[in-house]
């Protein structure tokens, strides 16, 4: 499986062709239905996850999340995933909870080993909670780094940002793939 997300990398592109400081990186415009984002070292584009509500501020079962890239290097414009990037890199899973209503469990294609929950918390309003660092956590942003160096790209490590779900400081972790 890691290998076949390498190589989906290496096939659109997302493979990094230099080290960008992530200060210099634009941050996709807040609002209420933006969950968190993803940024990764090949390019400033961003890959943003929304929630999806309905006309009364409710979670649409069917589809919860809007995932699609945010491509600053064009434009600012909006594009949709390709079916290889939901597949492998980028889409999500979403299954409702049996016991909580406006719950559902979230499996990320290219980190399906790490558990994400979408949850309502009002009309309008949800967030992605997970563990960073072992606390309980709301999911900010994440960047990717990949390294280009050698004869297969590997992703070298992912950061989680977020907010401790207890004392809403600011919390991170750096996880290492190698």
């Amino acid at each position: 499986m890691k290998w076949t997300f390498t190589l989906t990398l290496l096939l659109f592109g997302l493979i990094p062709l230099s080290n960008k400081e992530l200060s210099d990186y634009p941050v996709p415009t807040k609002s209420d239905e933006m969950l968190f984002y993803i940024q990764r070292n090949h390019n400033k584009n961003t890959i943003v996850y929304d929630a999806n509500f309905d006309n009364e501020g409710q979670l649409i079962a069917s589809r919860p999340i809007d995932v699609y890239w945010i491509r600053y290097e064009e434009d600012s414009r909006r594009m949709e995933l390709r079916n290889i990037e939901k597949m492998f890199a980028y889409g999500v899973k979403c299954e409702a909870e049996k016991l909580h209503k406006n719950q559902f469990i979230v499996k990320m294609a290219a980190a399906e080993d790490r558990s994400f929950r979408l949850i309502q918390k009002a009309p309008f309003r949800a967030e992605i909670q997970t563990l960073i660092n072992n606390e309980p956590s709301v999911l900010e942003h994440m960047y990717i780094f990949a390294d280009n160096s050698g004869f297969w790209p590997k992703v070298d490590y992912i950061e989680l940002f977020g907010k401790n779900r207890n004392t809403g400081n600011s919390i991170y972790e750096k996880i290492d793939t190698n």
